[in-house]
């Protein structure tokens, strides 16, 4: 744009500016402002009066800034308030540091909430569901008994219902107790509406499930709604319990414990470097370790558990390869499986893919050691691997030689009607199903006071360990044996002598 013989406060009337101290580039672009004023006949609408008489330099020769203060009020004009007090603190000798103190680096805030520190209650209403001739109790899962799966949860679950219908009366006696089950292969879709339409029509007092987290958060979602009790048998994900809703309960340990035994072991186990080792002629040159995990809900959850807890102890995989569920392994990765040749690998994933990524890892590399999460604890994935699961070695949730002497009928029972012994998943679900039980013989048909006596229970001794719940309904077990497979059957290893990891495992 062609301002005229501009000089350099941009007037165009050629008078002497030598003397001035003020620039276009001082002030923001005069020359535009006044171009506007030129073609428009008009005031730019952006200038107030002020900043007129202070950017009139050159019209009027009494308003050419003759000095710094002069000069300082042409520039403040145009500076937002803030920055023209700060800026006049500064030239009367007001720095920042005496408006406020500067908190040292190293001092953090306080957050706001720790909600594992917290306590979630329920103070609504709650009002008994009359007229009942049974208290029923919501099973979100499967109810095939054949089911491969979860065929174990669902007996375990109707045995402790079948028991407590069998035992003696309560005083005051209640009805009998049955499940009612809800269940979609599309748990996303029908499942969780046939569950909704459930807890409204047939009125059941508390759920149980689900088989997974995924479906879990599912429920999480109807509860926070529909106001009564979710406790969740199986599933180690802690976050379940983070969304604060106060009628969530988590009878599994969470993946932080799971991710703290099975990192001291992987360490544990690994070879020490030829550099670190005090034996001149040792050849062992590879002491690492590769991380396998699939990206199923479950398995990607524990899998950012491992992950922090190997960063704790300062150690990372040599490599990580993530894979679909059920997907095939490429001769991509087992070549580079091959070529990395760890020392052990790490395998988080669900009971069928962890049994068919130990086939492959026997194969590709059969002088590794394999680890696992605690999905190798249960009867599927023994099933599956077959003789490559002997010498696996992962954290054994509940060990047969740590259950109580009046869980042995129980086991008998359950071995008699399903031909093998129970799994850690199976006395956590029986564990799950009893504990809502008491909590609803002690509270009466009413969901609140359900919700109550299952907060005012903890700590419960459980078959699979005991379940003590935090202000959010979190199991609090911080303590994880580690466990092998010999001869077909699970079997306790050793403690891990000392601690390996620099800190202590993440809250959530």
């Amino acid at each position: 744009m062609n301002h005229g013989p501009a000089n350099r406060l941009g007037r165009r009337d050629g008078a002497d500016t030598a003397s001035a101290s003020l620039r276009v580039s001082d002030v923001g672009g005069v020359p535009p402002l006044r171009e506007h004023e030129r073609r428009s006949g008009r005031p730019h609408p952006g200038w107030t009066g002020a900043s007129r008489n202070a950017l009139d330099l050159g019209r009027h020769g009494t308003r050419r800034p003759t000095s710094l203060p002069q000069v300082f009020c042409a520039v403040s004009a145009f500076l937002r308030p803030s920055v023209r007090l700060a800026a006049s603190l500064s030239l009367f000798g007001f720095g920042a540091a005496g408006l406020a103190e500067t908190p040292p680096a190293d001092s953090a805030p306080a957050p706001y909430l720790q909600l594992r520190a917290t306590t979630l209650n329920y103070n609504g209403p709650t009002e008994d569901i009359p007229n009942l001739t049974e208290y029923r109790i919501g099973w979100f899962g499967p109810s095939d008994p054949k089911d491969p799966v979860t065929g174990d949860l669902w007996w375990a679950a109707n045995a402790a219902v079948q028991e407590a219908n069998e035992e003696a009366p309560a005083a005051p006696p209640c009805p009998p107790f049955r499940l009612v089950p809800r269940w979609s292969v599309d748990p996303w879709g029908t499942g969780v509406s046939q569950l909704a339409r459930m807890v409204y029509d047939e009125k059941p007092l508390a759920l149980l499930g689900s088989i997974d987290s995924a479906a879990t958060h599912l429920a999480e979602q109807v509860v926070a709604k529909a106001q009564l009790a979710l406790v969740s048998p199986v599933s180690t994900d802690a976050s379940m319990t983070l969304a604060g809703v106060s009628w969530m309960f988590s009878c599994a340990p969470r993946d932080a414990a799971i991710a703290e035994s099975l990192t001291q072991a992987v360490l544990a186990s690994l070879p020490v470097p030829r550099c670190e080792s005090e034996d001149p002629t040792s050849n062992v040159t590879n002491s690492s370790f590769v991380l396998l995990a699939c990206t199923d809900h479950e398995s990607r959850m524990t899998a950012r558990e491992v992950a922090r807890a190997f960063g704790r102890a300062g150690r990372a995989p040599a490599a990580r390869h993530d894979l679909a569920p059920g997907a095939t392994v490429s001769p991509q990765l087992l070549a580079a499986l091959t070529r990395a040749a760890p020392s052990a690998v790490v395998i988080v994933a669900g009971a069928d893919d962890a049994a068919r990524l130990t086939h492959v890892v026997r194969q590709a590399l059969p002088e590794a050691a394999v680890f696992g999460s605690q999905t190798m604890g249960r009867q599927r994935f023994l099933e599956l691997a077959g003789p490559d699961a002997e010498g696996v070695r992962f954290p054994l949730v509940s060990a047969p030689s740590d259950l109580p002497p009046e869980a042995r009928r129980f086991c008998d029972r359950f071995a008699a009607a399903r031909g093998h012994a129970p799994d850690y998943a199976t006395l956590l679900t029986y564990d799950a199903t009893r504990l809502l039980i008491a909590a609803i013989r002690r509270a009466g048909p009413n969901r609140g006071r359900v919700r109550d006596a299952l907060a005012a229970l903890s700590p419960w001794p459980g078959y699979a360990g005991t379940i003590r719940f935090d202000g959010t309904g979190q199991n609090t077990r911080a303590t994880i044996g580690m466990g092998t497979i010999r001869a077909g059957g699970f079997v306790p290893l050793p403690a891990v002598s000392g601690p390996l990891s620099s800190s202590t495992p993440s809250t959530p």
